[in-house]
């Protein structure tokens, strides 16, 4: 059974480390998406370079999603899995990414108010999108490095 735990953990970092690359390469080549909405350049072939890159970086992240979900419902019909595969620092390490995840939100919404202070925002989507992005990713990223 020890095997069968390595195995499942090994599966979850897996899992864990393929979503955080798709949400660091959709982070980045978002961030070059809307410096090139807000400069209003009228470039379609790059914007649509970019729509497509992030597109596939979405897919990316739905995989590794999906994986990682079934992943742990396997986990839960186990109850010797459950037990060795959900205690209590992973639990700690969840609640702590959400947390990190929530205050790094925060922290973009206070650049982004001082941001419009100086520069006119015209389209306030892309900054509740960025604000999703950066949280999620926050997450990701949070729960990589505190299971390793």
């Amino acid at each position: 059974m020890t095997i069968q735990i390595e195995i499942f953990d090994e599966k979850r970092k897996q899992y864990r480390g393929g979503g955080l690359i798709g949400s660091a390469v959709f982070f980045i080549f978002w961030i070059g998406y809307v410096i090139l909405m807000l400069s209003g350049q009228t470039m379609d072939i790059l914007r649509t370079i970019l729509l497509a890159i992030l597109i596939l970086s979405v897919l990316l992240q739905a995989y590794f999603a999906v994986r990682s979900i079934s992943l742990e419902w396997k986990i839960k019909k186990d109850p010797i899995l459950q037990e060795a595969l959900n205690n209590e620092l992973i639990q700690y390490h969840e609640l702590q990414a959400w947390r990190a995840s929530f205050f790094s939100m925060v922290a973009f919404i206070i650049l982004a108010a001082i941001t419009s202070i100086f520069v006119r925002i015209h389209d306030p989507m892309l900054i509740f999108l960025t604000i999703l992005v950066i949280g999620f990713g926050t997450h990701n990223a949070a729960v990589y490095i505190l299971d390793r």
